[in-house]
């Protein structure tokens, strides 16, 4: 197993012609016996699914002309948009197809624009038969010439649909074409050739030269238009290579409104028979431009998965404390989209909450890690790293902490339990004015012990040698208290737990740690550089507060700064290769920077700006 499910949206097959005219004859009568006879035509059934019947006009004349239209440009369209007669496929050849432009004049209307309606068609008939008649050869080419070019071709092309920069760029679009019909069937496969090969060698070629991916778009709008090929999957596999290369490239703006208004029409229109094929299509290309597109050639794996029609892969996540979670990933699956569903696992379900959460690509070897960008492809990332042959983990978690705690979900509970566990144990969250705890704090230690204790699923009492487990570190070098006294104190507060479920207990801890100054805070080493020559040590702590400087043994906040007061970070590299942090805090009027030396100056800045815009869009 590759890991690959699902299929495709494979629609019903479509009627052979004359099944399907003598069906829409039957409806046509049914319709005059109930509601009298009709001046308008019965409805026409579009090239993009591969037959065409109208009533109207030369039978060469294919579905885009008058259906392709409308605005376009990726918004979700509408069944009056879609048939306005705008953008169609045949308009845009006529302007920026290889052919010369001198012949396409007698299609302009009197406002130079181009129609695509039948009294247009039957002007050029006018025109074609007047030429004849005077014995001229030149006007011989018309309509059934130009709607060729946009339509369904038995034979490979001889040059570039487009014209393109180069005659090497031209050669590789008929390569292209040739691939495009050899995995529709409608040309042989060689020996050295297969499906995957000729996907392989589009995407390659496209990836390449950014010319190409207009040319392959028209290349596959043209092959899946009025399709007669005599291979019955021609047009299904030509919807589904179309699929592909949506979801890996975008293409210019010159193109964009046609691109879209294509797929519109196929989509929207229940009738053709590729319909959900085309709507995946148009979901994948949307996509691709509120992304940008893959960045990264798709591995074989991907490629054979998808010609084979399994369109997503069990790609594992996991969430902290070991919890792993299969999530179906596919060509286009963004980190965001991971996150998104991660969090509605999690009962995480406001747009803004959703924000505190990323993803990390953890890299064996690696020491330090960065969340992935929002925007970036997961399998981008995962092939890359497969290629590489690296051992790699991608791990949910939650990076910053605006919104109060949550308790009504157990697996939310669990998320944040095993993030904030390990910073008390270390003693990251404990507060010790002149290296001393308060009575108060010393009682919670002591609860929060025998909780964790129940929180591991234990049922006996905690021995002395498993309490000093339980306490964070600092606590056992407090002089004033022995360790039999922690022991006793926690034994005590067992007698309280012990009846509680491992969750209730998980959610008591964070509870009791939510009240504490630090909770929810990112730690990170620093060195503070007041001078060249004197630099502090600190631990920096982020959290919804603010930036906070504290001791290193104490854990008191020396200085803060409320992230309204943070201006701007700057990460600088000296000769030697050390990183630094400088950090501008202050007002209109006095501003002040501080460097620090770190290595995760990456990290720090990308968690202050995360800070900085959560806060702002909640106060919005």
């Amino acid at each position: 197993m590759d890991g690959w499910t699902g299929r495709v949206p494979q629609p019903p097959q479509p009627q052979p012609p004359a099944q399907q005219a003598q069906q829409q004859h039957q409806q046509h009568q049914a319709h005059q016996q109930h509601h009298g006879p009709s001046s308008m035509p019965p409805p026409m059934v579009n090239g993009a699914n591969g037959h065409h019947t109208n009533g109207h006009g030369p039978a060469s004349l294919p579905s885009p002309l008058s259906e392709h239209g409308g605005q376009g440009g990726g918004g979700p369209g509408s069944g009056g948009q879609v048939h306005d007669g705008k953008h169609s496929l045949l308009q845009f050849a006529i302007h920026h197809f290889r052919q010369s432009p001198e012949k396409f004049e007698m299609l302009k209307t009197a406002d130079g624009s181009i129609s695509g309606s039948l009294d247009v068609i039957e002007s050029l008939k006018t025109k074609k038969n007047k030429g004849k008649s005077k014995g001229n050869k030149e006007n011989e080419w018309t309509w059934k010439e130009q709607v060729d070019l946009v339509k369904f071709s038995p034979r490979p092309i001889e040059q570039s649909l487009l014209r393109l920069e180069t005659e090497e760029v031209s050669e590789l679009a008929v390569e292209c074409f040739v691939c495009v019909m050899r995995y529709m069937g409608d040309l042989p496969m060689t020996t050295d050739v297969t499906e995957v090969k000729c996907v392989y060698t589009v995407l390659m070629h496209c990836h390449k030269h950014e010319a190409l991916r207009d040319e392959v778009y028209c290349q596959l709008m043209k092959q899946t238009t009025n399709n007669k090929s005599q291979q019955p999957e021609s047009c299904q596999r030509g919807w589904r290579l179309f699929s592909i290369v949506a979801a890996y490239f975008a293409c210019s703006d010159t193109l964009k409104p046609y691109l879209f208004k294509y797929l519109e029409t196929a989509a929207y229109d229940k009738r053709r028979a590729y319909h959900g094929t085309a709507m995946v299509c148009l979901q994948n290309l949307r996509k691709t431009f509120k992304y940008g597109g893959r960045k990264n050639v798709p591995s074989v794996e991907e490629i054979t998965a998808i010609s084979a029609g399994r369109n997503s892969k069990r790609q594992m996540y996991r969430l902290p404390g070991g919890t792993e979670r299969v999530v179906n990933t596919r060509s286009t699956t963004v980190v965001q989209d991971v996150i998104e569903e991660i969090c509605g696992v999690i009962n995480v379900t406001s747009p803004q909450e959703m924000e505190e959460f990323s993803l990390y690509c953890i890299v064996e070897g690696d020491t330090f890690t960065m969340p992935l960008a929002r925007e970036e492809y997961i399998l981008d990332v995962t092939t890359e790293l497969h290629k590489n042959g690296q051992i790699f983990y991608l791990i949910f978690c939650r990076s910053v902490w605006h919104f109060p705690l949550r308790l009504d979900s157990h697996l939310y509970i669990e998320v944040v339990f095993n993030q904030i566990a390990p910073d008390y144990l270390e003693g990251l969250l404990l507060v010790m004015p002149g290296e001393t705890l308060q009575q108060d704090t010393i009682y919670e230690i002591a609860k929060m012990a025998a909780l964790l204790h129940r929180a591991a699923d234990m049922a006996h009492v905690p021995a002395m040698k498993e309490t000093k487990f339980l306490l964070p570190k600092p606590a056992l070098t407090v002089r004033d208290i022995k360790p039999t006294q922690w022991v006793n104190m926690v034994q005590s507060s067992w007698v309280d737990v012990q009846g509680l479920e491992t969750i209730q207990a998980k959610a008591q801890v964070l509870e009791m740690l939510s009240r504490w100054p630090l909770f929810g805070s990112s730690f990170f080493a620093v060195k503070r550089v007041s001078d060249p020559k004197e630099r502090a040590d600190h631990i920096l702590a982020l959290n919804r507060h603010g930036v906070h400087f504290i001791d290193i043994v104490t854990h008191e906040t020396l200085l803060h700064h409320p992230f309204s007061e943070v201006i701007s970070t700057r990460k600088v590299k000296s000769e030697d290769g050390t990183l630094f942090l400088d950090m501008k805090c202050g007002n209109l009027m006095q501003q002040r920077i501080t460097r620090l030396q770190t290595d995760q100056a990456h990290e720090i800045s990308r968690l202050i700006r995360q800070y900085i815009t959560l806060q702002q869009r909640v106060r919005t």
